[in-house]
């Protein structure tokens, strides 16, 4: 079963995921043998485990678990990885990068916790609020020589 809902049932003999993460029992899982290319939307807590290409809008958490390889923009209300993240993370409140994470891209957030051993490259923007955009280009600075003073300028006649 590749999408399926944490919530106990009398005729489901198999145990639900690993959850040493903060998911209700009613939570969302996408197993490993699970593929998805487009948008993903989550009002409940989520766990993933599969391959997901896209995009993720999750209102509450997201688990990113150990199997899961995503390739996708990520937008959460907290964000826990053990797996494999390419894509740009906007995360409202914690995103936590356990020792097994791999994560590639922007992170924007309020709170991290990064363990011993997890990989990221890119760019990680810590505040209540990402910072704007600047609304006009920067003004090029005019190069200094080793003194500080400005360059002089010659010309031929």
């Amino acid at each position: 079963m590749a999408l399926r809902s944490l919530r106990p049932r009398t005729d489901d003999t198999t145990p639900p995921a690993p959850t040493d993460d903060p998911l209700k029992p009613e939570a969302t899982y996408i197993d490993a043998t699970c593929e998805f290319a487009g948008q993903l939307r989550f009002d409940e807590p989520v766990r993933i485990d599969g391959r997901v290409s896209g995009e993720i809008h999750a209102k509450k958490s997201l688990v990113v678990g150990e199997a899961a390889s995503i390739e996708a923009d990520i937008h959460a209300e907290s964000v826990i990885v053990y797996g494999s993240v390419d894509g740009d993370i906007c995360v409202k409140h914690k995103i936590t990068l356990h020792k097994t994470a791999r994560v590639s891209g922007e992170i924007q957030t309020a709170g991290i916790v990064v363990d011993e051993g997890a990989r990221f490259k890119g760019r990680i923007l810590i505040g209540e609020e990402a910072p704007e955009a600047p609304t006009a280009a920067p003004t090029p600075r005019s190069p200094k020589s080793s003194d500080g003073a400005p360059p002089t300028s010659v010309s031929s006649a």
